[in-house]
């Protein structure tokens, strides 16, 4: 049988759809496509240097864009070899003939039909007169014609398909694209007509005969002006042999918080930008404070261009930028030692992470790491860093300690904590440590109070490192772990008389569990300083052991990770949680006195266990916060029972006092204004003539009245009735319903009269059942609801003799009563109730205010109002 041979053939249409929806992640990378053929255009014209030009022209409006070069142009053949035959490229071939071109793969051209209706190309070939034009309206045929074309060179017209693409070509979206991607190229481009090209071209690295500080400066504003975050330090980079790559790398002034915080580098590839979304696969891995802007040729990029191959070229440029960056920094320190130690100070965590991930950078800077450390084995502050922090990402008072990161305490390199460990004969230097997360303020203080220095490495990577330091060359270390080990020097066996104390811990290690039931062993020692109550020796079997039990509690957990788990809690069940109480702390004491079987007494057992869970937040589970929770809530409502109590007990005292000091006030001097006693039963409905008689006696008089129930200098009512009888002047007895409390006041006062008058008052239309020898006294008839009662009982107890030669009296002071003293203030000055009450007892005459003074006054109003004395003496003096 014959074999045929045939073309493959392919769906134009089909072939667009899958190159917009697969290959092309944006529709407007089809500018940046017809950037490129322009530059490789003009490049293949005038090489490195000449006179070419790119020009874009946007019509919006028209829904068309225009690229033009001054290139090398095309001829017939080569529009239908090279440009009409996807996938082959002209400039892949001539590649190693032209330095600097760009397009490899002979797509770039497609990605207009993404978009487009039309296409139109005029060109003219260098060294040829003839013109020739390309069409094709979005389908697999195009046809070609001859046609003048003024100048040699090449004009690619697109118009778009869709009007709701039109934003595409708007000129600030085509400004923004420019400065994107073709910033680097050295040829220049214009937009619309502008007289300068909005590409940069030469790179502020790339100028030569600049002194260093300008070309800092100049590095600096080009990544202040195209970089989001500040910049700390600038690394110029320049790297010729297996790699060629140039560019600036920089220290961001953005401090991590994170080991896996996301990071910028800006990639282009023979000047046209790539990406800026692979920083962590083209910077080292451990410089994760570098941030930057990097051009290379040794990149692969990929079909759509707008990413590269992950080989051994982009692990060579990646190797050789981490050695770009440790040359700068080893520069850095020995002509600014001062700011390669700020800057490893703002980027500690950075630095520490670049020490663990690469063994060169952790050996030439081991000794510049910095460590927390106490504060108290330092005569002296440790310096603060000279970087300018008004112009970081963080404030000043952060440049030390930043959340979960730093704790307080110094900062110090190795070799100057080593320097303060005291040294032993014929011995390897054993330095205090520990790896315990969340614990610095509790070892830190032990440390002080010892007088040691101990160093926190609890922090990522730092335990690893510091096991690391002791391997290194000429380092005889040893690490003594404080959070593990029981040190004697530190931790005192207790005394003969701790014995209450070593009770308290036997009896906690019986009754005090973990979260999770697990047993606590419980030992008291003697440590200071005495404000800690107890710490968690934690180490690694614990703290599997927790893990384990967390495993098993969670129902999100495989199977398979729920059965390991149980078996680790069974074979470290046995293991119990080592807690020291502190027998020097006074909490501890006072509880190791108290009886240990009280529940509420083991309520405080267990609050001492979770005061060092809180102080050691490792340990801290979602279970244990629960039962932080719930102890809590206990201690508050305890707490709330105790200040209700207290208040309730202040309340009592104050009116205790109050009380004593007006009794004190009324028995200790005879009074000059006068006073009637009014007797009158409890009930609401003679509120009325009690407020009327007020009015009459105290506001119309000047009088003081003096209502029965209104006192209690005693508990007792008839003492609490003889002691302010005896200070009245006249009686007022309110008789309607001849209520037996009234009689017993009444019969009261008659029997220790003197001489002095009573009033009766009855209601309208009452005749109430009196005693023989009462029914002769002066009977006053009233309706409470007349608006007239006030002038009644005025007119009518004014007939009586007695009480008018009583108001008559020309040594009779005038009564200011509370209520007066209050409107006499005004709303302005407002005084609590009490207040009010203590001035009319001490000042209860206008003659005493008189003769008041500022002391006096500021003395009976108390500190929190004696600023008002004066005010208050000024006032009542004039508003009479």
């Amino acid at each position: 049988m014959d074999t045929s041979v045939n073309e493959m053939q392919f769906d134009f249409e089909g072939l667009i759809r899958l190159v917009a929806q697969n290959l092309y992640s944006e529709k407007k990378v089809f500018i940046r496509e017809l950037i490129q053929n322009a530059h490789d255009g003009v490049r293949r014209r005038v090489g490195s240097s000449g006179t070419g030009r790119i020009d874009i022209e946007t019509r919006p409006q028209d829904l068309e864009i225009t690229v033009r070069d001054n290139g090398v142009g095309m001829n017939h053949d080569d529009l239908v070899e090279y440009l009409s035959n996807i996938g082959k490229s002209l400039t892949r071939l001539e590649r190693d003939e032209t330095e600097g071109l760009i397009g490899q793969f002979g797509i770039g051209f497609l990605s207009a039909f993404v978009v487009a209706a039309s296409v139109q190309v005029r060109t003219r070939k260098d060294g040829e007169s003839a013109g020739w034009l390309w069409e094709n309206d979005g389908s697999k045929q195009y046809r070609i014609s001859e046609c003048e074309v003024p100048a040699v060179g090449t004009s690619v017209t697109v118009r778009l398909r869709d009007v709701s693409d039109r934003g595409l070509i708007q000129e600030t979206e085509v400004r923004e694209l420019i400065r994107k991607y073709a910033d680097m190229l050295q040829i220049p481009i214009y937009l619309n007509g502008s007289a300068d090209p909005e590409n940069t071209m030469h790179m502020p690295w790339e100028k030569t005969g600049l002194s260093p500080q300008e070309l800092w400066i100049g590095n600096y504003a080009y990544l202040s002006r195209t970089m989001s975050d500040s910049v700390l330090e600038a690394i110029p980079v320049r790297v010729r042999g297996d790699v060629h790559i140039d560019g600036v790398l920089y220290i961001s002034r953005t401090r991590l918080v994170s080991v896996d915080q996301p990071r910028v580098a800006r990639v282009y590839q023979n000047r046209m930008f790539l990406c800026d979304n692979a920083a962590a696969d083209i910077l080292p891995r451990w410089a994760r404070f570098v941030n930057g802007i990097i051009n290379t040729p040794d990149l692969t990029p990929t079909a759509a261009r707008d990413n590269f191959l992950r080989d051994d070229a982009a692990a060579r440029v990646s190797e050789a930028l981490g050695d770009v960056i440790i040359a700068h920094l080893e520069q850095l320190r020995e002509d600014d030692n001062a700011r390669f130690v700020d800057i490893a100070r703002f980027h500690r965590l950075g630095f520490t992470a670049a020490c663990f991930y690469y063994d060169e950078f952790f050996r030439r800077f081991a000794d510049l790491l910095l460590w927390r450390t106490n504060k108290g084995a330092w005569s002296r502050p440790a310096p603060l860093p000279r970087l300018d922090a008004a112009q970081s990402s963080v404030g000043a008072d952060e440049i030390l300690e930043l959340p979960g990161i730093d704790t307080p305490g110094e900062l110090r390199s190795l070799p100057e904590i080593i320097a303060q460990v005291p040294a032993r004969t014929g011995e390897p230097t054993r330095l205090p440590c520990f790896t315990t997360p969340s614990t610095a303020s509790q070892y830190f203080e032990i440390a002080d109070a010892a007088g040691s220095v101990v160093v926190d490495a609890s922090g990522p990577f730092e335990s690893e490192l510091l096991e690391a330091y002791t391997r290194l060359p000429d380092r005889d270390l040893t690490l003594v772990h404080v959070d593990r080990e029981d040190d004697p020097a530190v931790f005192r066996r207790l005394g003969e008389t701790d014995a209450a104390v070593q009770r308290l811990a036997e009896m906690m290690s019986l009754t005090v569990r973990t979260a999770f039931g697990g047993q606590i062993r419980t030992e008291a020692r003697r440590f200071q300083p005495a404000t800690i109550t107890a710490v968690i020796r934690s180490d690694h079997r614990s703290y599997a052991q927790r893990r384990a039990q967390e495993l098993r509690l969670d129902p999100n957990q495989p199977d398979d990770v729920r059965q390991m788990a149980d078996e680790l809690a069974r074979r470290t069940a046995a293991e119990a949680l080592r807690l020291t109480i502190n027998a020097e702390n006074a909490l501890v004491q006072r509880i190791a006195r108290q009886n240990l079987t009280d529940p509420a007494v083991q309520e405080l057992m267990l609050a001492l266990y979770n005061d060092a869970v809180l102080a050691n937040r490792e340990l801290i589970t979602s279970t244990d916060a629960s039962i932080f929770h719930s102890q809590f809530q206990r201690l508050i409502g305890r707490s709330l029972d105790y200040l209700e109590s207290q208040s309730q007990l202040d309340a009592i005292k104050t009116q205790i006092e109050d009380e004593d000091r007006r009794r004190r006030a009324l028995r200790g001097r005879p009074m000059k204004h006068r006073i009637f006693f009014m007797i009158t039963p409890f009930a609401d409905e003679f509120r009325p003539t009690i407020d009327a008689c007020r009015r009459v006696v105290e506001d119309e008089w000047g009088c003081q009245l003096v209502v029965g129930n209104d006192r209690y200098d005693d508990h007792r009512v008839l003492e609490n009735v003889e002691t302010v009888m005896r200070q009245a002047d006249a009686f007022i007895a309110e008789v309607t319903d001849a209520n037996p409390n009234v009689m017993f006041e009444l019969g009261a006062a008659f029997s220790d009269r003197h001489n002095r008058p009573f009033v009766l008052l009855r209601k309208t239309g009452t005749e109430p059942p009196l005693p023989a020898d009462l029914r002769s006294l002066i009977y006053i008839d009233y309706d409470p609801v007349d608006g007239s009662v006030d002038q009644r009982l005025a007119t009518e107890m004014r007939k009586h003799a007695m009480v008018q030669a009583l108001l008559d009296a020309p040594d009779r002071a005038q009564y200011l009563s509370p209520r007066r003293l209050s409107v006499l203030l005004g709303p302005s000055l407002t005084l609590p109730p009490a207040t009010i009450a203590r001035l009319a007892a001490r000042f209860p005459t206008r003659e005493d205010w008189d003769s008041a003074d500022v002391d006096t006054v500021a003395d009976v109003l108390g500190d929190v109002d004696s600023d008002v004395a004066e005010l208050i003496l000024k006032r009542i003096r004039t508003r009479r």
